[in-house]
């Protein structure tokens, strides 16, 4: 008999949530849900997706982390568990458009580095988030450290691996791990209508600083090379000679709200 699928889809005007659903196991991940966690991140940029959510079905846990019962197991892939979670977080990482995780439940290991690896986090308030590895035994990758590494800096990357405690969604907001928190009552609304004002902007614009602002990441020592100063002023070209910037100035002296086509 075949799985049940693990990651569903739906449309919300021009954004696409995906939900995490695996119930009995607090939205854990496997290696199921990996797998079509990365080719529904293919689809949704083949299919020009302007933002993408990410969230755990019900409203109990984003996702809980790796399935413990496949922690030992390899893939059909020959990947170990780190390895498959490193890969389909680096693919959500590279997802052209901005990318929002809603956390509307717990979040731990695996499933906060996914969180970790999206552009933008909502939290419901009352929420916990935790990095586990220690009280598992397990030596992170060193992708999923330098996300964290990244987001908040060596000390609170520090403090979160070296005790796997949990922290709070106010918390996590006052180190910078997520953008917002939302009460209960209104979290879920918060968090698609971010993502559906963030769709209703001009895609090659938001896109193209997306690209930019990755580029930038971990050049502060080295420089942007030529090739990179040169994509940068392509995208940039790019967007100066599109008819969504025409539309965009119309709009603005229309007084009215613009209709980009990513165009």
């Amino acid at each position: 008999m075949t799985a049940p699928r693990r990651v569903r889809a739906e449309e919300r005007g021009l954004a696409r949530v995906l939900s995490v659903e695996n119930p009995a196991k607090k939205n854990a991940l496997d290696f199921q849900a990996l797998d079509e966690l990365e080719a529904a991140f293919e689809r949704a940029t083949a299919d020009g997706v302007r933002c993408l959510v990410l969230r755990g079905a019900g409203g109990e846990a984003f996702s809980s982390g790796f399935d413990l019962a496949e922690m030992a197991l390899t893939s059909s892939r020959g990947e170990r568990p780190d390895e498959a979670v490193e890969r389909v977080a680096d693919a959500l990482s590279a997802v052209p458009c901005p990318t929002l995780a809603f956390l509307n439940g717990f979040a731990f290991g695996g499933g906060f580095e996914l969180a970790v690896s999206c552009d933008v986090r909502v939290a419901r308030a009352g929420v916990r988030l935790a990095m586990t590895p220690a009280k598992l035994g397990v030596v992170y990758p060193e992708g999923g450290l330098r996300r964290f590494l990244d987001l908040v800096g060596a000390a609170r990357t520090r403090e979160l691996f070296f005790t796997g405690r949990a922290i709070d969604a106010e918390t996590a907001l006052a180190w910078g791990l997520v953008n917002r928190v939302a009460p209960a009552s209104r979290a879920e609304a918060d968090a698609l209508d971010l993502a559906e004002e963030i769709a209703g902007n001009a895609p090659l614009a938001v896109r193209g600083m997306k690209r930019i602002l990755r580029l930038l990441d971990g050049t502060h020592e080295r420089g942007l090379t030529g090739a990179e100063r040169g994509e940068i002023a392509d995208l940039r070209r790019q967007a100066f000679e599109s008819a969504d910037l025409r539309e965009g100035r119309r709009a603005f002296e229309e007084r009215r709200a613009p209709r980009f086509r990513g165009e």
